[in-house]
C-alpha cells in the first residue's frame, strides 16, 4: 500500500469515527456547523431537551404588511425593548380539539385565523384535530403528540366551571411561550394556546346578529397568541372590556403589523 493510500485510509476512518461519536452524543450536522456553541435547552419533566432546529428557510413566507392607521397597541412580552415575536420563516401551525365546541365554530376559527394571517403577514398552516387538552401548562415538545419540534398552536373549548379564568363576560383565552431559538439570544413565541368559552360562544353564534362578536372574541385571542397586549383605548378590539366591536381599530393594525416582523431564526 502506498504512502497516499494509508494517507486517504487513515483520513476516512478519522472521518467515519468523528460521525459515530457525533451520532451516539445525538449530534446533528447543525451542531458541526455551530461547534463550540452549545443548543439552547430546556427542562422539561426534569429532564434536559435541546431545542429543536426549525424547518429549512431563510425567507419570510409572506410579504411584510405595511400599516396605514396608527394607534395605541401593546406587546405581552418585550426583551431589551423589542417584542418577541413569531418567526416568519416557518409557519404558524395550529391544531383544534374539537370536544365541547359549538357546531359550525371551525369555520369561525379558520376566519379569524385567516383574518390575522393577513393582518400580521404570518403564514398560518392548519394541522387537524388533536386529543390534546389545551391548557397554558403544556409541554413546549410533546413527542407523542406531535414529534420532535415545538408544539402547534392549539384551539380548545372550556366553559367557566372547568376554567376559573372564564367567568364572567370572559369569553376567551388566549397567548404563546417565549423561548430562545436553537442557537443564541434571540426570543421567539412558540407553543400558542387558545381556550374559548362553548357556551358563551354558542350564545353568540346563534342570537340575530351577533356572529362577528364571536368572531372578534377570536380574533382578539389570536391577537394575544402573535404577542398583542390589552390596551385601553375602547377603539381597539385588544381591549379588554370590548362587546361591541366586530373589526380591528387602528392601533390593532399597526400593532398586528409590527408582530409580523420578526427575526427569522437562521442556523
Amino acid at each position: 500500500m502506498t504512502s497516499s493510500s494509508k494517507f486517504w485510509l487513515g483520513f476516512l476512518s478519522f472521518v467515519l469515527v468523528v460521525v459515530v461519536i457525533f451520532g451516539l452524543s445525538g449530534m446533528t450536522w447543525r451542531d458541526i456547523k455551530h461547534f463550540g456553541t452549545p443548543r439552547n435547552a430546556l427542562t422539561i419533566d426534569g429532564e434536559t431537551v435541546k431545542i429543536p432546529f426549525p424547518e429549512p428557510g431563510d425567507e419570510r413566507l409572506l410579504p411584510e404588511v405595511t400599516p396605514t392607521t396608527s394607534g395605541e397597541y401593546a406587546f405581552m412580552n418585550v426583551v431589551a425593548g423589542e417584542p418577541v415575536r413569531w418567526d416568519p420563516c416557518r409557519p404558524v401551525y395550529y391544531v383544534i380539539n374539537p370536544v365541547g365546541a359549538p357546531p359550525g365554530s371551525d369555520e369561525l376559527i379558520f376566519e379569524a385565523v385567516e383574518i390575522v394571517s393577513e393582518s400580521t403577514g404570518l403564514l398560518f398552516e392548519f394541522e387537524g384535530y388533536t386529543s390534546e387538552v389545551a391548557s397554558f401548562d403544556r409541554d413546549l415538545i410533546q413527542e407523542e403528540f406531535y414529534g420532535d419540534r415545538f408544539v402547534p398552536l392549539i384551539f380548545g373549548w372550556s366553559t367557566e366551571v372547568h376554567e376559573s379564568e372564564l367567568e364572567g363576560s370572559v369569553a376567551g383565552l388566549g397567548g404563546s411561550t417565549s423561548t430562545a431559538g436553537a442557537y443564541g439570544d434571540q426570543q421567539y413565541l412558540v407553543a400558542g394556546t387558545v381556550i374559548l368559552d362553548g357556551p358563551d360562544l354558542q350564545t353568540m353564534m346563534t342570537t340575530s346578529g351577533r356572529r362577528p362578536l364571536a368572531l372578534a372574541v377570536i380574533m382578539h385571542e389570536i391577537g394575544h397568541v402573535v404577542g398583542l397586549g390589552h390596551v385601553d383605548d375602547p377603539g381597539e378590539l385588544m381591549n379588554p372590556t370590548n362587546s361591541s366591536l366586530t373589526g380591528w381599530g387602528p392601533g390593532d393594525l399597526e400593532g398586528l403589523a409590527v408582530a409580523g416582523r420578526g427575526v427569522c431564526q437562521q442556523v
